[in-house]
């Protein structure tokens, strides 16, 4: 039947965990348990998504953001990711990811620093700068990686001096 090949198709493309599916009127075929099944399915998902339907029952349940085409117009309904990010307390990022071919992706966690620690940071690296220009025993990659470094320490203590 077509909620059979529907389901097979939607299972396989979720199989090989992709980062973003886009789905063209998923819900064509499918009976109220496969519905259901495909709602779970969904909210389980830990990429993006991207829904184009006509069932407001199915997007009700799924989507936290709608774009809806109306005579011409987009109206936009619901939470932006902008709004979800102000909501977030912390930066912490997942333990594993992986690719859509199913590779594991190496993720490092992103530190949180005190404008104190950044500040004794700040004095350590321009040290190590200046002695390695002085000595010329710094490549130019690894200045620039402590130039990032330095200006992303700087960020932070502007933010905590915002607050």
């Amino acid at each position: 039947s077509g909620g059979m090949k529907v389901k097979v198709v939607l299972a396989a493309c979720m199989w090989q965990n992709p980062h973003i599916l886009i789905l063209d009127e998923p819900t064509n075929y499918l009976d109220r348990e496969g519905l259901g099944a495909l709602v779970l399915a969904i909210k389980d998902y830990k990429g993006g998504v991207l829904i184009i339907s006509h069932n407001k029952e199915f997007c009700d349940n799924v989507a936290t953001e709608k774009w809806i085409m109306k005579g011409g117009y987009l109206r936009i309904e619901g939470e932006s990711m902008e709004k979800e990010e102000d909501k977030e307390v912390g930066n912490k990022a997942p333990e594993e990811v992986y690719d859509g071919a199913g590779n594991k992706i190496d993720v490092k966690a992103q530190q949180s620093v005190s404008a104190k620690d950044a500040k004794k940071l700040i004095k350590d690296i321009e040290k190590k700068l200046k002695d390695g220009k002085k000595k010329k025993t710094l490549t130019d990659e690894e200045m620039w990686e402590m130039e990032d470094k330095l200006n992303e320490l700087k960020e932070i203590i502007s933010k905590e001096a915002g607050k």
